[in-house]
């Protein structure tokens, strides 16, 4: 059994509990510590403690657009990979941050594989 200490955190930022519980337990076998948060504002706190290896982000929050909440994440994290997943078409997302090597758009419904894939994509190394 892996010790949750040594485990890099990644902050996931959902408001939906069923869907937060999948993904929490995907990150878990991807071997991340899950820190979540089911507002942007609640996630800005997160992050300005420090210590995430990489975001999950939600594009629609309720109190932000995910992708409004991944710029401003960039001031408080400028290295920090950052997933966002989307129910909806991805083409603005991805248009939106191609200037951005750490960010990758997910389109929802995901697998392990494609979260995988996506971790991978923002150039962060899996074990």
């Amino acid at each position: 059994m892996t010790d949750g200490l040594l485990q890099p955190k990644a902050l996931l930022v959902e408001d939906e509990a069923l869907v937060a519980m999948i993904v929490e337990d995907l990150l878990e076998a991807i071997g991340f510590q899950p820190i979540h948060t089911d507002t942007a504002t609640a996630a800005l706190a997160v992050l300005a403690e420090g210590g995430i290896s990489l975001a999950v982000v939600d594009v629609g929050l309720p109190d932000m657009r995910g992708d409004d909440l991944a710029a401003k994440a960039r001031d408080l994290a400028p290295d920090m990979p950052i997933i966002l997943a989307s129910g909806y078409d991805t083409a603005e997302l991805k248009g939106r941050f191609a200037g951005d090597p750490r960010v990758t758009v997910l389109g929802k419904p995901y697998t392990e594989h494609d979260l995988r894939e996506a971790i991978c994509a923002t150039g962060l190394p899996l074990a």
